[in-house]
């Protein structure tokens, strides 16, 4: 029986989890809101005791009168028992029965103890269990509290000693707190004898020492501060309350779905993490409590005899101990644990300004895991729904993945950002960024991730003018020496997107430019886009190597090689610069970039070329798609994320997204709608559905993205609400038979219905 049913929202699919009990991401789950989480730890604290009380109360009641309702109570516990466990075997439901059961139980349980209630060692004996329920919940709420956000993993690994134990005691100069939290337990006898004494001696009300026994506790925790004063600093009297409070509220009610899923933080204590254990076993101490306070109630039957009301003595007499239980265990929770909890709030909950971020934490845990793998798995975010994190493997994202979004949507700083930095962060793979239009922040991100690894390079490409870029020439890459003239041809056709495909009059100029290129490249040997121009704007020197006529048809491969000659970062040939040969050397090479893991940041800001910054990215692609052909398969995976990836669709994008996976790249595309998968003739909208397995979309407001998004997100079945009526016959046609007005109050009915799981 779950407490807390899931949400009919949550895909998680439970059944197909493996193992996650010894994840380390350790997300600190929060389904409820602090105002529901206080109400259920008031409904806690507050409502089992009077109940239990009460009955309890009634049913010894009811056996004073007569043994036969004792055998009575037995007897409907063997028949609850053997129903339920009827029920079990044939499949069907047992909450009402067990729910029956349950109660029956306490009240029997609580009944018997009330005769057996001696109130010299029964208090003892209450106290006794009080000071290890709270020791066992400092021992959680330290280990929430370690599991910080804010803690990094180093951080976290150093002060998983300082975690209070009951049966190991320990001590530690990072936490001297642990002292006193070893030497709370001696308090408790002494200020119960004090506060029972002066409750009898001094006031004549032995009732009040329940009270005297809160304000005894606070005159030991000052003693024992004291006496520790030289090992231990003096805390905050109200940051150990404050923090004594939250760790009850959490105790009870983190949580309570008990969700499966692979990183979120779990009690230290397996038995505790089901929610109703928590409950039960505080409810045991609040009752222990309450029957140690019962004890020096006043006695009702006596106050009877003496005028008073019997029923005003014994509500009395219950208010005090629904009061003074809980009072009585949060105060021993606070001396046991208040200054050792407030040490791990102050020194683990802070967050450093120049520190890492809690998204860094998160990453950096996931990526230190033992659990091998979680350490497969990228951080994608957190669910709407359950509140536990999205892990996706590793393996998902090599398949490709497509984020849509609008202009401003944020797809940069939530989707590409967090995974590139992720898998910059790991350092066992390339990440090529094509940024075309110019994000400095993504830049810097990339940049200080790639430095915080100590051994991945930065290098980036520029096409602004004045800035500094490293080189990357499409004519001197490693791998064209396996190409020949005719393959490299149509490496820099695609990338020029000269390639119009095959239909009447398109395919008569794709082998204009093709005939044309192959000649002069046959004929000359030009090392980059500017040499090419020089030789391309000769007519006279084509006309010694073809017909004048093809060179009059490619007059527009012309112009786009003009264009390209302009960009310097793209035409830095050996000798270029003879004052700095490191420019030569340290020039983009796409054989390399699969060889050693690296970052590759292409800042091509199209408002600046708009015409040149896509056919640059297009160039670098292919060129990277060759080089991968040629490579062997699996040394080292590279990543490309593409923002504004509509500008640099073209008919031979198709063919790299459909086979770069198999040879080892990884496109992760990003851009506004879905209408813009449609440009230059080209249409990707079936290829990037096919072949994306990982899709993120941020903010859909075009028609076409809306419906698509529909498509995508499924069908559900969901609760839908109707009224129910009796069937009317006799109204004719005056009032309409089916209206609200013939509702029966209180009753409806509810269906399941299939609806879109996302509507508009």
């Amino acid at each position: 029986m779950t407490l807390f049913p899931a949400n009919a929202d949550d895909l998680l699919d439970v059944a197909a989890l493996p193992p996650t009990d010894d994840t380390e991401l350790n997300y600190r789950t929060r389904p409820l809101s602090p105002a529901q989480e206080l109400r259920l730890t008031l409904l806690v604290l507050l409502v089992p005791v009077p109940i239990l009380v009460a009955l309890s109360a009634i049913h010894n009641g009811f056996i004073a009168l007569h043994v036969f309702f004792l055998h009575l109570t037995v007897a409907t516990a063997i028949l609850l028992g053997g129903s339920a466990l009827l029920r079990h075997l044939v499949g069907a439901t047992l909450r009402r029965d067990m729910t029956a059961l349950v109660v029956l139980a306490a009240a029997f349980l609580c009944g018997r103890l009330w005769t057996w209630v001696d109130g010299v060692w029964w208090c003892r004996l209450a106290l006794l269990l009080s000071w290890i329920v709270s020791a066992v919940i400092a021992r959680q709420v330290a280990a929430w509290i370690l599991v910080g956000p804010t803690v990094d993993h180093d951080t976290m690994e150093r002060w998983r000693f300082n975690l209070p134990a009951i049966l190991h005691p320990r001590l530690s100069l990072e936490c001297p707190e642990l002292l006193t939290f070893t030497l709370s337990g001696f308090v408790l006898g002494p200020a119960w004898w004090v506060a029972v004494r002066l409750a009898s001696d001094y006031f004549g009300r032995i009732w009040l020492w329940p009270l005297g026994f809160v304000a005894c506790l606070h005159i030991g925790w000052l003693l024992l501060h004291v006496i520790t004063c030289l090992f231990v600093p003096w805390p905050s009297w109200e940051r150990s309350w404050r923090i004594t409070l939250q760790a009850v509220v959490l105790f009870l009610t983190y949580d309570p779905h008990q969700t499966p899923a692979a990183g979120v933080f779990r009690f230290p204590a397996r038995w505790l993490r089901p929610i109703a254990v928590r409950w039960g076993m505080v409810v045991a101490v609040l009752m222990a409590l309450a029957f140690a306070c019962s004890t020096s109630c006043p006695d009702a039957v006596a106050a009877s005899s003496q005028g008073r009301s019997l029923l005003g003595q014994l509500m009395t007499n219950l208010i005090l101990v629904t009061v003074e239980a809980p009072l009585l265990f949060v105060t021993i929770s606070w001396l046991t644990a208040g200054s050792l909890l407030a040490r791990f709030d102050a020194e683990l909950s802070g967050t450093a300004e120049d520190g890492p971020t809690e998204w860094d934490n998160y990453v950096d845990r996931i990526i230190n895991s033992n659990d091998k793998l979680e350490s497969e798995h990228l951080l994608a975010g957190f669910s709407r729904t359950g509140d536990y994190p999205i892990l996706i493997h590793r393996e998902i994202y090599d398949q490709h993945m497509h984020l849509l979004g609008d202009s401003g949507a944020s797809k940069t700083s939530l989707g590409m950002a967090p995974t590139a930095t992720q898998l910059i962060a790991r350092g066992d793979a390339t990440v090529v960024i094509v940024d075309l239009k110019g994000d400095k922040a993504l830049f810097e991100a990339c940049r200080l991730e790639a430095a915080r690894t100590g051994n991945m390079r930065f290098r980036w490409v520029s096409n602004e003018v004045g800035h500094s870029s490293y080189s990357f020439n499409p004519f001197l890459q490693s791998h064209n020496q396996s190409l020949s003239v005719e393959q490299f041809v149509q490496e820099i056709l695609q990338g020029l997107s000269l390639d119009h495909g095959i239909a009447y009059g398109a395919g008569y100029f794709t082998a204009m430019n093709e005939i044309v290129l192959t000649n002069v490249l046959k004929n000359c040997r030009a090392r980059s886009f500017r040499e090419l121009d020089r030789y391309l704007s000769d007519q006279r020197f084509y006309a010694r190597v073809g017909h004048a006529e093809d060179w009059a048809q490619a007059r527009h491969l012309g112009s786009l090689v003009s264009r390209m000659a302009a960009t310097e970062s793209i035409n830095v040939v050996p000798g270029m610069y003879p004052d700095q040969p490191n420019v030569q050397t340290e020039s983009i090479d796409a054989c390399n970039v699969f060889a050693e893991p690296q970052v590759v940041y292409l800042w091509l800001r199209s408002a600046i070329e708009p015409s040149n910054a896509p056919a640059i990215a297009r160039l670098f692609l292919w060129s990277m798609f060759n080089a991968a052909s040629h490579n062997p398969p699996g040394k080292n995976r590279v990543y490309f994320f593409i923002d504004e990836f509509q500008q640099v669709i073209s008919e031979g994008i198709r063919l790299i997204f459909e086979q770069f996976r198999d040879l080892g790249g990884t496109l992760i595309a990003a851009h506004q709608t879905a209408g813009q998968l449609r440009r230059q003739g080209s249409d990707l909208g079936e290829t990037i559905d096919s072949c994306t397995a990982v899709k993120q979309v941020f903010r859909a407001s075009g028609l076409e993205s809306l419906e698509r998004l529909e498509k995508l997100a499924g069908k559900k079945l969901d609760k839908v609400a109707y009224w129910m009526q009796p069937k009317e016959t006799t109204t004719g046609n005056l009032i309409d038979r089916l209206d609200t007005y013939h509702a029966v109050d209180g009753l409806l009915n509810v269906r399941l219905v299939e609806q879109d799981r996302l509507n508009r």
